[in-house]
């Protein structure tokens, strides 16, 4: 009987289990919210680096931009003080004025762009057109046969009347009559190609061997020509900077550009050889201007 009085109750026994248990639940459950609120400090933290890291990355970069700037308005300084130096003290190349390159060569050289720009029709398709142009007579003749009977038929001829008028009406939706192909055009445009060709050659030997004579002699250039192509030549690309250059100097003849600052003029509107050139011209001058 003793020892049933002594044994320990077994609800009691539980609940004091449940209190520790609660006891540990609540340690673990500090021990949580300490770490959780650790964890958001160093995220915050983490989050706050990565911002002011950004923002003076933005900051670098914009320095950079502004020294790029800068470099780029210190060169244009450097280079118009340059030509001031060099004007006091060097002869000037003169590549606006060429008596050796006459209107007449200029005009051959413009009949030749003009001959290659037009469609010249090749002997078949000159034939094709005569067969057209032939089936098209053969009906205007059947019109107007019909057009004259139509005025004249019987009023029971009502069979011979629909022949008549279906043969008017099939040469009422021929269209126009096709013009006739110039024999001679093949043959006048190949001649004038030619001759472009060789007065294209002929002025660009003259203008290529007064460049090399003032980059020779250390001329100054004219402003449009060092706006567009640079001072000088960039290193390892002489060759094709005077084959750019003879071009521009070339397109300012052909075209009539005389601007003393802008080497092109303003981008043609047309499509054609004279705005293809002007493409190629900037995008080639840019890149000598870079190097």
């Amino acid at each position: 009987m003793e020892d049933a009085a002594v044994n320990i109750d077994p609800v009691k026994a539980v609940d004091d289990k449940v209190e520790r248990l609660k006891k540990d639940l609540n340690v673990l459950t500090a021990r949580l919210d300490d770490v959780e609120t650790t964890g958001a400090q160093q995220q915050l933290s983490a989050t706050n680096q990565v911002r002011d890291a950004n923002r003076r990355l933005t900051k670098t970069n914009e320095r950079v931009t502004e020294l790029a700037e800068s470099v780029h308005r210190l060169e244009r300084l450097l280079v118009a003080l340059n030509r001031k130096v060099r004007a006091g003290e060097t002869q000037k190349a003169d590549f606006d004025d060429w008596p050796e390159i006459g209107e007449s060569l200029i005009a051959t050289i413009l009949a030749g762009q003009e001959a290659y720009a037009r469609k010249a029709s090749t002997p078949q398709e000159a034939q094709q057109t005569r067969e057209v142009i032939a089936r098209y007579d053969a009906r205007l003749a059947e019109a107007i046969d019909a057009a004259e009977g139509l005025t004249n038929l019987p009023a029971n001829a009502e069979s011979l009347w629909r022949r008549k008028y279906a043969s008017w009406q099939a040469f009422t939706r021929l269209g126009q009559r096709p013009q006739a192909p110039d024999d001679d055009a093949h043959a006048k445009d190949a001649s004038a190609k030619t001759q472009g060709n060789e007065a294209v050659a002929q002025a660009r030997r003259q203008i290529r061997a007064r460049i090399e004579d003032a980059v020779a002699r250390d001329l100054l250039f004219p402003a449009w020509f060092e706006n567009v192509l640079g001072p000088a030549a960039p290193p390892g690309r002489a060759d094709d900077w005077l084959y750019t250059a003879t071009d521009v100097v070339l397109y300012r003849l052909l075209h009539g550009v005389d601007s003393p600052a802008d080497a092109l003029g303003p981008a043609p509107r047309e499509q054609g050889h004279r705005r293809t050139l002007h493409e190629r011209l900037v995008v080639e001058c840019a890149e000598y201007r870079k190097a």
